[in-house]
């Protein structure tokens, strides 16, 4: 059965367009679009409305009234969901790549979005300039190849960008009514979970969502940034997720 085109959705930090991930998922049409703040979008404000609007936008350029599947990663999965619960009749489908369910999974957001402008700039500077701390942090042994693709994408986007993200998600997820999304679209889309071996003990994924979830797969040596350290090794766990449901 061919695959559905697929969207890439990325989290605090992307693109989330890697080559090598995408080749594993050929022939499917693979693209993931710049959101706001980012990229080719730097400099422009960030809001949960605003991202779901770029990704509207991204879906109607690029495949029109064809519905897609959303691979949403981290904090790129509120925008997913949100998009999927408005527009179902676009969505043929949503991977959520260890994307927030509550506010457990926003841990570094949730202490950013506390912190006064200057405190946050400060911290997210230092934590954008030290590609090899960011590495390690995920449990990456710091590789020149990788610290070359980490520096690339730490410079993707500005320190507002993600103090913006950071702020614009956790408000979202701690709205009682997030929830209540997220099961709407379980029940009426289908959804799988993907994790890294090493992250998923961590990610607050609820009972109800493993039930209701269409599939549930393991990146194996890998972390939350699976996309980075197993680029390969995540695109074929997600055709093999992807032609099972």
């Amino acid at each position: 059965m061919p695959l559905s085109p697929l969207v890439f959705v990325h989290g605090l930090f992307g693109p989330f367009a890697d080559a090598r991930t995408f080749a594993e998922l050929a022939p499917a049409h693979c693209s993931a679009p710049d959101l706001r703040g980012y990229g080719a979008a730097a400099g422009e404000a960030v809001t949960v409305d605003s991202q779901v609007e770029a990704l509207r936008d991204h879906v109607d350029r690029l495949h029109g009234e064809t519905p897609v599947v959303l691979v949403a990663h981290s904090i790129g999965a509120v925008y997913a969901f949100r998009f999927a619960d408005e527009s179902p009749e676009r969505v043929a489908g949503v991977v959520t790549v260890e994307g927030n369910f509550s506010l457990a999974d926003a841990f570094w957001s949730r202490s950013l979005a506390a912190m006064a402008e200057a405190e946050a700039r400060a911290e997210i500077e230092a934590r954008l300039a030290d590609p090899a701390a960011f590495l390690a942090s995920d449990g990456i042994e710091p590789s020149e190849r990788l610290q070359e693709e980490a520096a690339s994408a730490l410079a993707f986007q500005p320190w507002r960008t993600v103090w913006e993200s950071a702020r614009a998600v956790v408000e979202e997820t701690a709205s009682p009514q997030y929830e209540a999304r997220l099961r709407r679209v379980f029940g009426r889309t289908g959804v799988s979970l993907v994790a890294g071996s090493r992250s998923a003990a961590g990610w607050d994924v609820p009972g109800w969502a493993r039930r209701e979830a269409r599939g549930d797969a393991v990146v194996p040596d890998a972390g939350h940034l699976m996309m980075l350290e197993r680029p390969e090794r995540f695109g074929r766990v997600l055709r093999e997720i992807l032609l099972t449901v």
